[in-house]
């Protein structure tokens, strides 16, 4: 489930398949199951070198001059993506008083990290793994005589296929000495509450409102996130297995949409010995350096055409060393999606563990043999910044990519059990959350880390679509 074999297309194959599609025509052919789940290979390997990306205002006819001199203004940073309030709110909602959400996120920007927390953007490109170690997007088979094997809902095993986005593999522990926390993310955005019996033309042009009407209330925030890494993260695609009636299970888990995401996002490699250090650091603010009157000011870039905000140096809740390593579903566990029983809306849903001990094996955790290393019939383990199941070793060793459980982890934490598990630091010396206000006074709370979390089940349908 976890080996990997890449090959790097260089520039003249990728001329030579590229004219090859313009020269010819071809048909397409419907594949069948059968010769997916068959289909084995390298897969195609990305590798982004000195990339930088940052939304800003569109504006036709520029020359390259001047795009250049815009990449570094912050005024510019004003292409939004709106997050749009539709269907009724509920009587319950009316009684309270509630009000439509209404988002605006602009300038969402990906470049080399810096020591800036004031900045979304350094104009600085970076890259996104090694030659040896790239993203791979690829289809891979497991068999029932893998190691690992899949099994359905009702604990047989099957053949398995999948389609797999990897990011570059995380180093092993023991051989982390290559730091690929090289990426600042930056955002920031208007939340808004809008009256629902107001209605709002809408601007053809960009898909905003035309005017204010309806708006009551604006809250404006800046996130930057600093030293970010997202190796060793992996997204799955595939069709679920059967056996869930035999397992008492909704029968619509069955040959479904499934997926599974392993989502890693962590700044600081070693984070025993965290520091208040802004290249490793996640920030969220709300104080502006404007003197405007914020709770009367309605104003947004996406209706009124005004410039990106600047915001205060020091205002802002300040996480060091943020460490994210969340499991969402498995090949075990799928994350699926479904119709809900209105044929309208749809269901998300993280299905509920069989009680099948060929599934549930897979996934809870015996921790008394995962401390001692002693062989166990349960495989789950949890993943952290040093760990993430067994290792992977092509020439280098790698973090694995089986670990069933979560963790979170925020300042000073060290490790314990060969990295297998996270403890906070409770000294007075440890960092990790502190609220700065606009004047500059801070309060440390010191360290956080929430280890060993498995998702049991979770539904969550929506409704007014």
């Amino acid at each position: 489930m976890t080996d990997r074999h890449t090959t790097i297309l260089r520039k003249t194959l990728l001329a030579s398949m590229i004219g090859l599609c313009c020269s010819y025509s071809f048909a397409l052919e419907v594949l069948s199951d059968q010769v997916l789940s068959n289909s084995t290979g390298e897969g195609i390997a990305i590798l982004p070198e000195n990339f930088k990306m940052v939304f800003q205002t569109a504006e036709d006819g520029l020359s390259a001059a001047q795009n250049q001199s815009r990449l570094a203004n912050r005024n510019y940073d004003t292409g939004f993506v709106r997050f749009i309030p539709v269907g009724p709110l509920s009587d319950t909602a009316k009684t309270a008083g509630a009000k439509k959400a209404d988002v605006f996120l602009y300038g969402l920007a990906l470049s080399a990290s810096d020591n800036d927390l004031n900045s979304r953007f350094s104009n600085l490109g970076f890259n996104w793994g090694q030659e040896t170690n790239p993203w791979v997007f690829s289809v891979k088979s497991i068999s029932t005589t893998a190691n690992r094997v899949v099994y359905d809902f009702a604990g047989v095993a099957q053949d398995f296929s999948y389609l797999s986005l990897e990011a570059p593999y995380a180093l092993d522990g023991a051989a982390n000495t290559v730091a690929d926390n090289n990426i600042k993310l930056g955002l920031w955005g208007d939340f808004f509450a809008r009256n629902p019996l107001v209605a709002a033309a809408v601007d053809a042009k960009n898909g905003a409102p035309a005017n204010l009407n309806g708006l009551d209330s604006r809250l404006r925030l800046q996130m930057v996130a600093n030293g970010l890494s997202l190796n060793g993260s992996n997204l799955k695609l595939f069709q679920t297995l059967g056996g869930a009636a035999s397992s008492s299970l909704p029968t619509s888990y069955n040959n479904t949409l499934g997926l599974a995401a392993l989502i890693r996002l962590n700044t600081n490699d070693n984070p025993s010995t965290a520091t208040e250090d802004k290249s490793k650091a996640l920030r969220i603010s709300t104080a502006e350096t404007l003197g405007t009157d914020i709770t009367n000011d309605l104003t947004t870039p996406a209706i009124s055409k005004t410039s990106a905000p600047n915001f205060n140096a020091n205002d802002g809740v300040f996480l060091y060393s943020p460490n994210i390593n969340l499991v969402l579903g498995s090949v075990y566990q799928p994350l699926i999606v479904d119709t809900a029983a209105d044929g309208q809306n749809f269901v998300i849903e993280l299905t509920r563990i069989p009680n099948k001990a060929n599934v549930y094996q897979q996934i809870y955790t015996d921790y008394t043999a995962l401390a001692s290393g002693a062989a166990s019939a349960y495989k789950g383990s949890t993943c952290n910044v040093q760990y993430c199941g067994d290792p992977i070793s092509m020439g280098q060793t790698y973090q694995g990519n089986t670990a069933t459980h979560s963790s979170i982890s925020i300042g000073t934490v060290g490790f314990t059990n060969n990295n297998k598990f996270l403890k906070a630091d409770t000294s007075t010396n440890a960092v990790g959350v502190s609220f700065v206000t606009p004047t500059g006074t801070k309060t440390n709370l010191g360290s956080a880390a929430i280890d060993g979390m498995l998702i049991q089940h979770l539904k969550i349908t929506t409704t007014g679509l």
